[in-house]
Order: structure tokens, then C-alpha cells, then sequence
């Protein structure tokens, strides 16, 4: 099952898809907006939109995927959609939080426009909690309809769940609620340090520990034939026994991309990232935002080292040289071939543990923890 659930799940993350914004302004006030700061209230114009349309186009993306902020504010969404249906997008999705598909009309001109697909925004399947994370009164009812028109009117539905304090012990109860509702896939998102979620880091973020128990029992559903579970940022720690849920390391480029700017001005200036500091500990990035300085200063790094558990194979170090042409796409390759690597939680037992760096991610995801054996002290 493991090899069937990656390759479906490797045959996902490697197709080309071309995310646009439309919208810098929401109707909902999450506690942990990743966007918050780029929130001005302001709408993407529609020139702007399509050029990022056609240029995904060139680069060979059949998904569209239109999000913002919230997109169903734009007056031209469907507008937008029919674009993208157009220019030849084969599958267009949309983001959103549901509450705007709460009016049926609107719902049937997204289908009518030509959207395939909606991945909701829902939290929880409490009102109490729901409306705390939302930051917004009134909106679980809204969204809650807005969830049922859109299975009503055929769309592909998907739902995300920003995992945090508020909702991890129910987090499986929350599953369960949407799946009798006829949701089958769930996208569940760790914390990211950035925008509200670091404001309001007292009020979410958690403790693996405590958590993971929890969490477990949540990613038991994936074992369900007709319920499938995607995770995005989520620590590999926390899925030893769920391998086949770890995100692929190519979704890497992605974090990347949004941020290459700052990253490319560190790497020619040496000029700190803008969140450097106390929450690179909390961050999905930490590893290689850490290999990319000593790279920097060393102007060389070389590939880690196979567990002392694993077969030896004699081959020749790979090592990446820092130089003028300097790809950060070419670096994140390298890391995740020779430096991503992961440790099991029995690795504390073994006595290379402090020489012992892990297994290369990949390994794991196809193999499993179960790889990696401890060696008697």
C-alpha cells in the first residue's frame, strides 16, 4: 500500500501547476493568515492576472489554481476562470473559505464560468472554535453552506486544516464530520512562523509531544480505501508509521520561490532573511536556510553521510561548489538528494545517535522509518 499510495502521490506533486492571486483582501480574519501582511484590500487587476495565466501556460502548467487572500471578492472571478479555460488550463481549482459559496446562485456561475474544483478553508466542525479561528461571527454557517452547495453542484471538493492548539485534539472528529458530509480529501497544514500565526503564536502553536497522539488518530483515516490525506509543512517526526503522508520535498521549490528574492539578496549581500531569528526553529525551512548560510560562508558543502545502520557503498562524496552562476534551484536539488535527511524517534537509543545525521527523506518516504535501526550502546 505504502508504494501505491507514493507513486499516485509522486505522479501529483511533479504536475505543473500555475498559482495566481487575485485578491490581497479577505472577508475572514484568521488567527494564523500566512498572508496577513500582504493584505492591503486591494484586487489584482485583471490585466495582471491573465499575464500570470499565459505565462504559466508557456511553461507547460495544465492546473490553474486561483487564490488570494479570497478570491470569490473579486468582481471578475468568473470572469477569471473562463480565462483560464481560455488559454488552455485543463483543471482549474480555487481556494477559498467557503462562505461566499454559501449563496447558490454565485455557485452556479463558478460551475457555469468552468471551475473544477474547490478546496475549503474549515478549521473545525465546532462553531465555537470554528468562529475563533476565523476571526469572524456568523461565519461557520455561512461556510458550512457553502460546503454543502458546492457538493450539491458536483464540484471536486477538498478541504484544508490549518492544525494548531485550538483544534488538534479533534482533529480526527473534524475528518469524520466533513467525510459524512461527502468531503474525501483533506489537506492538513502545519504552522508556518509568518503573518498572524507568529502574532498569535501564544494562542497556537503546540507541543509534538502532546500533540502527536492526536494527531495519529487522525492520520489512521488515511488508511480508509476512499479517504486520501495530503500534508503540507508537517514535520516528518510526527508521521513515523504514516511515511506515505509525508509532503513531497519537492513541494520545496514552492516555499522557495515565494521567498527567492530575500533568499538570492542573502546569498550576494549576506544580508539576514527578514525572519531570521526566533522563529526559524518553528519553521519547515530551518534545515535548508542553515545549509544555504554555511554554504555561503564555507563556499562548498558536502553530502551527508549514510546512517552507520545502512550497507556501506563506496562512491565519491558529492560536494556543491559555491560560484558566480549560484542556482538556488540547483542547490535545493542537492539538498534534497545529499543533505534532507531524517531521523527515527528509536535513533535516540542507538549509540551513533550524535555522530548519526538520519536517512535521506526520500528513503524514507518509500521505505519507511523502519529502515533505520538502532545500534546496542
Amino acid at each position: 500500500m505504502l508504494k501505491n499510495n507514493l507513486k499516485l502521490r509522486e505522479k501529483a506533486a511533479e504536475e505543473k501547476r500555475q498559482w495566481v492571486r487575485i485578491t490581497r483582501a479577505c472577508n475572514n480574519d484568521c488567527l494564523f493568515c500566512l498572508d496577513q501582511e500582504a493584505h492591503n484590500g486591494k484586487l489584482v487587476p485583471i490585466t495582471e492576472v491573465v499575464r500570470v495565466l499565459k505565462q504559466g501556460g508557456k511553461e507547460g502548467a495544465a492546473r490553474a489554481i486561483i487564490s488570494g487572500g479570497e478570491p470569490t471578492l473579486h468582481p471578475q472571478v468568473f470572469e477569471i476562470i473562463r480565462k483560464a479555460r481560455q488559454l488552455g488550463y485543463k483543471h482549474v481549482q480555487m481556494i477559498s473559505n467557503g462562505r461566499m459559496l454559501a449563496y447558490e446562485n454565485f455557485v452556479q456561475k463558478l460551475k457555469e464560468a468552468g471551475l473544477d474544483e474547490v478546496t475549503l478553508s474549515l478549521h473545525s466542525h465546532k462553531k465555537n472554535d470554528f468562529e475563533k479561528m476565523s476571526g469572524v461571527k456568523g461565519s461557520y454557517l455561512q461556510a458550512m453552506r457553502g460546503l454543502k452547495n458546492a457538493l450539491d453542484n458536483n464540484f471536486i471538493v477538498s478541504v484544508d486544516i490549518v492544525i494548531n492548539k485550538i483544534n488538534y485534539k479533534t482533529l480526527k472528529e473534524t475528518m469524520i464530520f466533513f467525510e459524512k458530509m461527502g468531503v474525501s480529501e483533506f489537506d492538513l497544514l502545519h504552522l508556518v512562523p509568518f503573518g498572524s500565526a507568529w502574532k498569535n503564536k501564544d494562542q497556537l502553536f503546540f507541543s509534538s509531544a502532546e500533540a502527536k497522539k492526536y494527531l495519529h488518530r487522525a492520520f489512521q483515516l488515511g488508511k480508509r480505501k476512499n479517504l486520501f490525506i495530503w500534508t503540507n509543512r508537517l514535520p516528518a517526526a510526527y508521521l513515523e508509521g504514516f511515511e506515505e503522508l509525508i509532503q513531497h520535498p519537492i513541494k520545496m521549490s514552492g516555499e522557495i520561490k515565494g521567498m527567492e528574492r530575500n533568499f538570492l539578496e542573502f546569498v550576494k549581500s549576506g544580508k539576514k532573511m527578514p525572519c531570521f531569528g526566533e522563529r526559524c526553529e518553528f519553521c519547515f525551512l530551518h534545515d535548508f536556510c542553515a545549509d544555504l548560510s554555511e554554504l555561503r560562508d564555507k563556499k562548498f558543502l558536502e553530502a551527508k553521510l549514510a546512517p552507520p545502520c545502512f550497507v556501506q557503498k563506496k562512491a565519491p562524496k558529492k560536494v556543491f561548489k559555491f560560484t558566480k552562476n549560484f542556482d538556488i534551484y540547483e542547490f535545493l536539488k542537492f539538498f534534497i538528494d545529499h543533505r534532507y535527511f531524517i531521523k527515527s524517534t528509536g535513533c535516540s537509543n542507538c549509540k551513533y545517535d550524535q555522530l548519526c545525521q538520519g536517512a535521506q527523506i526520500n528513503e524514507i518516504r518509500s521505505k519507511g522509518f523502519k529502515i533505520l535501526k538502532s545500534i546496542k550502546k
